[in-house]
């Protein structure tokens, strides 16, 4: 009769509900007391590693051999430098403005994922590379734009594939929006490559909206400045 009034009264309870309250406490401090001698926790902790990109034996494995800009630091700025001083090859310096889709409102927090080859035409690696570093090398970085919707980035002028005989020597771009995917822009190319020839020009696509060809000039200190604005993608 008991059983049958406590039912009708409280309805059907989950087990633990079932338990009376000082049971429920002492349940929760025996987990409490297990979870700190085994060292787990539920705290998460924001760190600038990046993700785990391998499959159950340990072997790089991605999903996408071009994405890039979902590892980004947490600390990363509008602009950085990729190439180290040692690093053999003609510096360079690439900006632009990010433009919302109207093409006139700058973008802020967008991140911007470029890597590219050296000057043998290879994406060089240390051996230490995470993610997909392991495939793009160590000649990558990320940044993110500033109130103005701003990028810039100092490197090494890369050079072409040696191993692809017509393609022109080119810088890919990754872009991630605030709140949307990251999505693959065509590479920059360079208007004085002897493979950009008149074939090559009028194909080239133009994702991104503004142009994928940068015609670089060097400045006062002997480095070559490019420039490249960037439409984004209408989701």
């Amino acid at each position: 009769m008991y059983y049958a009034v406590r039912r009708k009264l409280l309805g059907d309870l989950n087990p633990i509900e079932q338990f009376p309250f000082y049971m429920r406490f002492l349940l929760s401090i025996v987990s409490f007391v297990i979870l700190s001698c085994t060292g787990k926790s539920t705290t998460i902790e924001k760190t600038n590693a990046q993700p785990n990109l391998t499959d159950k034996n340990g072997k790089f494995d991605p999903s996408c051999e071009w994405c890039g800009a979902n590892e980004a630091p947490l600390d990363i700025d509008w602009k950085t430098t990729i190439a180290g001083p040692d690093e053999a090859g003609e510096r360079m310096i690439i900006s632009g403005t990010v433009f919302m889709k109207d093409g006139k409102t700058p973008a802020k927090d967008v991140i911007v994922y470029v890597y590219h080859t050296n000057t043998e035409g290879v994406y060089p690696k240390k051996g230490d590379e995470q993610g997909n570093g392991k495939r793009h090398g160590y000649l990558r970085a990320w940044m993110k734009t500033n109130a103005n919707g701003q990028y810039q980035f100092e490197s090494i002028r890369p050079a072409a594939y040696q191993k692809h005989g017509g393609e022109p020597a080119h810088i890919h771009y990754v872009i991630k929006a605030p709140g949307q995917e990251e999505y693959w822009l065509d590479a920059l190319m360079f208007d004085d490559d002897p493979r950009l020839d008149p074939e090559t020009r009028a194909n080239v696509p133009n994702r991104g909206q503004l142009g994928s060809i940068t015609k670089l000039m060097k400045n006062e200190n002997n480095v070559f400045e490019g420039k490249r604005d960037i439409i984004l993608k209408d989701f």
